[in-house]
């Protein structure tokens, strides 16, 4: 829905980038608990090669990184909502 909602901003031409950095802060955070599951239900198996488990995990940790780490748009969404510069 939050992707959408940006697809639907940017049709319409309107400012969407906290409503982005929102969405890639959610998909990204959420994928990573995802595969974390997945790993701790899987258990020692999650880990070998024979099961994808871990290079899903791998992936969905990448996410958090590229495009604006995690924290960088925590910060971007509080000064969108604050009016308050993180960095003075």
């Amino acid at each position: 829905m939050l992707t959408w909602r940006v697809a639907d901003l940017i049709d319409r031409h309107e400012p969407f980038a906290t409503e982005a950095s929102m969405a890639k802060l959610f998909a990204s955070e959420a994928a990573v608990r995802s595969a974390s599951n997945a790993l701790q239900v899987f258990g020692g198996y999650g880990y070998v090669d024979e099961t994808p488990v871990g290079k899903y995990l791998r992936d969905a940790r990448v996410t958090t990184l590229y495009e604006g780490t995690s924290q960088i748009q925590h910060l971007l969404i509080g000064r969108a909502l604050t009016g308050v510069n993180a960095f003075g």
